[in-house]
């Protein structure tokens, strides 16, 4: 297996991996204030990966933990290296229900996986013909254990029972679709106008279609690696394209936002297009390091930027929320953010942004913004 922890992937080869504390390895970021205007609806999260508002008024979030002392497995080593990692795992990542009146419980714990320079587990969370289902963790051939259960899957929640629905692994190792390494990170999550969940597989740099009821995958598209332009030093002319998000507008088309791996050059960023029959086209290009895709009540997308990266990760309060209206035309609409992973609508428009999802551990936060959809660009995209 060329992947070593599920950190040191994603600078090689471009899992994202980089979307819990990973890239921060060794580096403590300053504090970063709570933008004004930002409600807290949840915080003490570690990593929080995905948010979903319910139209009850309660609020869903997944946080990606801290691995834990269950046990551990080794992974061949890196390149230059003899000494194979070891990664450590334990119930650590969790699924938080922040009811309507703002109590917050605990409602499942699942697998969360950590190596040396950080942690990931459960992804993306959203609801479909009223279950609640989510994306969970990271696999890679040459594992020195059989793939952990819930891990590099989809999972449905009923009441404080998850039951794996869809082995995304088990697609991944039998099919290999992009012909690389065999990786697997159940990643983006969305419920699809024709009834299927639709997700992506950031390290396995597809999309899928998943029926909630007899956990069938097919393949949707294959996204092909993009460019490096002037790549440093032992870095390749690629990057893999690494799918993040997806969403729907009224054409029925998924949108997919694709965040290139290392070394994340600013702008490398896109949203693509994939009609029913897996043809792809840019739709917004110019974007960095995006994270999340979701559609809003007034029927623009929204585009999560993780921040812009630097020697030790995302810098702080470099993460901003952009607006793509029709033809993908772009305008920012939220900066300062500190490493936002996801963000989720209510009808009326308000906005839930989580937080510190590449911070340290116990900062991570869910913050509300009201109205969010009539805010006014703040600066030039």
């Amino acid at each position: 297996m060329q992947r070593t922890s599920v950190v040191q992937v994603s600078l090689r080869s471009g899992a994202v991996a980089l979307l819990t504390g990973a890239l921060l390895s060794g580096c403590t970021p300053a504090p970063v204030p709570t933008p004004a205007e930002g409600a807290v609806v949840a915080q003490n999260l570690s990593g929080p990966m995905g948010v979903y508002a319910a139209g009850d008024g309660s609020v869903w979030v997944v946080d990606s933990g801290t691995a834990g002392t269950a046990g551990s497995f080794t992974v061949p080593p890196d390149p230059g290296s003899t000494t194979p990692t070891t990664i450590n795992y334990g119930d650590t990542a969790q699924i938080v229900h922040v009811d309507a009146a703002g109590k917050s419980t605990v409602v499942a714990s699942l697998p969360s996986l950590g190596g040396p320079e950080g942690a990931e587990g459960a992804s993306r969370i959203t609801m479909l013909n009223g279950n609640i289902y989510v994306t969970s963790g990271h696999w890679a051939e040459g594992a020195s254990i059989a793939r952990l259960p819930k891990t590099a899957a989809v999972l449905k929640v009923s009441g404080t029972t998850v039951t794996e629905v869809a082995d995304v692994w088990g697609f991944e190792a039998t099919n290999n679709p992009d012909k690389q390494v065999k990786d697997s990170h159940a990643y983006g999550l969305a419920a699809g106008p024709d009834g299927n969940l639709w997700m992506t597989d950031a390290g396995g740099n597809d999309l899928l279609k998943v029926n909630p009821t007899t956990g069938a995958i097919t393949l949707m598209a294959v996204f092909p690696n993009l460019p490096n332009t002037n790549p440093p030093a032992g870095v390749p002319p690629f990057s893999e394209p690494v799918p993040t998000g997806v969403a729907f507008l009224k054409d029925g088309a998924a949108y997919v936002s694709l965040l290139p791996g290392f070394p994340f050059t600013p702008g490398a960023s896109k949203v693509v297009r994939v009609a029913a029959d897996g043809s792809q086209q840019d739709y917004a290009t110019g974007l960095s390091m995006t994270t999340d895709l979701q559609t809003g009540p007034d029927g623009n997308l929204y585009a999560v930027e993780l921040g812009q990266f630097g020697e030790q990760g995302p810098a702080p309060a470099t993460g901003s929320i952009v607006r793509i209206r029709a033809g993908g035309v772009k305008e920012t609409v939220l900066t300062g953010l500190d490493t936002p992973t996801a963000i989720s609508f209510n009808a009326r428009g308000d906005a839930f942004i989580t937080t510190g999802g590449a911070a340290a551990p116990n900062t991570g936060k869910v913050l509300r913004w009201d109205n969010f959809t009539t805010r006014k660009p703040v600066q030039a995209p």
